[in-house]
Formats: structure tokens, sequence, C-alpha cells
């Protein structure tokens, strides 16, 4: 709403007010002539006073709106600053070898009928970031998460259906992982397989 008209109704409010004041003043005797002229005078400025206020409000909601956009803007923006900063730094696996910023993709899903396995059941990669993606396009509720050989969860995703979630995992050195699902009674079933993290150890 166009603050402008704000400030116009204003005006006329003030004006208005010293108009009725100054013939008041100078017609005391005989203002107002009626009944009538009296109360459309107060209606007429109830109007006015009802509009200004309106608009009053209005233009309060624009300015808190606007403000609250610019504050989510700037968190945008120091976010990606501190995203930008953080992709930047290098990273070194527990081994020693260098590692890039950008993770491997691995894609793993289940049958659509709902079915206790992966598809694949084997995966394999090279040590670094490794992000999986899980796709479960059943109606039935499963999950992905990986652990290690001695049997440490290193991550998972929620148990969830008619979907697709990723978990990450920023550093796994060689080794041999297994991806199962959490809901009880289907990694017993058949649901889980074996992730090879392949890589050059370092020797001496």
């Amino acid at each position: 709403m166009d603050g402008d008209l704000f400030y116009v109704l204003g005006g006329i409010l003030v004006l208005s007010a010293l108009a009725i004041a100054f013939v008041g003043i100078r017609g005391a005797d005989s203002f107002p002539p009626s009944r009538g002229v009296l109360a459309g005078i107060i209606a007429v400025f109830a109007l006015i006073v009802g509009t200004t206020m309106a608009f009053a409000v209005d233009l309060s909601e624009e300015e808190q709106s606007h403000r609250e956009h610019e504050l989510a803007m700037e968190e945008q923006e120091a976010q990606g600053e501190v995203q930008t900063e953080g992709a930047a730094a290098p990273q070194q696996s527990p081994g020693g070898q260098p590692q890039t910023s950008e993770a491997t993709t691995l894609a793993v899903a289940s049958p659509e009928d709902g079915g206790l396995v992966f598809e694949p059941d084997g995966l394999e990669a090279q040590p670094g970031g490794i992000e999986v993606t899980y796709a479960n396009p059943s109606p039935v509720p499963h999950s992905l998460a990986l652990e290690s050989e001695d049997g440490s969860l290193l991550g998972e995703t929620s148990v969830f259906a008619n979907g697709e979630e990723s978990v990450a995992f920023p550093d796994l050195a060689p080794g041999e992982y297994i991806y199962f699902c959490t809901v009880p009674g289907h990694r017993e079933a058949g649901m889980e397989g074996d992730l090879t993290v392949k890589g050059n150890t370092p020797t001496g």
C-alpha cells in the first residue's frame, strides 16, 4: 500500500479539524446549524480517522514483512559464505591420504513390492567422503544404516516409506562396512549389504 496516501489522509484530517475549529470559533452561536450537520461532521471525521488507522496498520505490517525478508536474505548470504569457506578447506583421511571436497554418491533401493532386500546388496567406493542415497518406493517402512567392521553405527536415514533419503559419511577409511535396515526383523530376514572401501594405504 502506498505510504503517500497515508500522509494525504493525515493531512486531510488535520486540515478538517482546523477548518471546523475555525468555523466553530467564528460562529459559536450558530455552529453547528443542526443536529444533522453535526452527525454528518462526526461521521466524516470517523471515516477519515478509521481509514487513516487502517493505512497505519497496513503500512506497519508491510514494513515488518519487508524487514523480515531482509533479515532472511542476510542470513542466507551468511550461511552461503560459511559453506563456501568450509568447502574450500582441504581434508585428509585418517591414513594421511588427500581427499577431495566432493563426496562419492552411491545409490541403493528396495523393491516396490516391499521385499526385504537391498538392490544392490554390494557396493564399492574409494576412501573419503561418501553419500548413500536410499530409495524406498514401497509402502513398507525401511531405513538404511551403515556400520563398521567392529559394529559401530556410523550413520542412518530415518525409517520411511514411499520416498528417498540420503545419508553422508564424511570420511570413510579403507575397509569393509555393512549397510542394513534398522526396522526390527528386516536385517535378520536378509535386508543388508556390503560396502567395500578400497584404497592404497601408506606403507613404512
